[in-house]
């Protein structure tokens, strides 16, 4: 199983959030968190084909659960890509980050 940490910034109707994104890849399926507003929110979804991903979860704030499906490519360490909610589009980008490697170990 490939296991791999990226900061993220998530741009919405909010403005920008910064986080920690675990994406695990097994074949054909994916599943992780994201670490955003205090929480961590687990995911799942598919790879689309090599560096692209389709995923689906829920966000959690302290007022809310924002359910969203979001598609997003991994190239030379780079994430980008989009969340859809029922409240917009919101842009995701991100970079790999050695610092979380030993902490990967540990978590999920």
């Amino acid at each position: 199983m490939k296991r791999v940490c990226y900061t993220v910034i998530l741009q919405s109707q909010m403005g920008p959030r910064a986080g920690e994104l675990l994406l695990q890849e097994d074949t054909q399926a994916v599943s992780g968190y994201f670490s955003l507003l205090g929480h961590r929110n687990r995911f799942s979804g598919s790879v689309l084909q090599s560096g692209k991903y389709l995923i689906s979860g829920n966000l959690r704030s302290t007022l809310d659960k924002e359910p969203y499906d979001a598609i997003f490519t991994v190239e030379d360490g780079r994430l980008s890509g989009g969340l859809i909610t029922r409240h917009g589009c919101w842009d995701l980008t991100g970079v790999q980050t050695v610092a979380a490697a030993s902490r990967l170990k540990t978590e999920c």
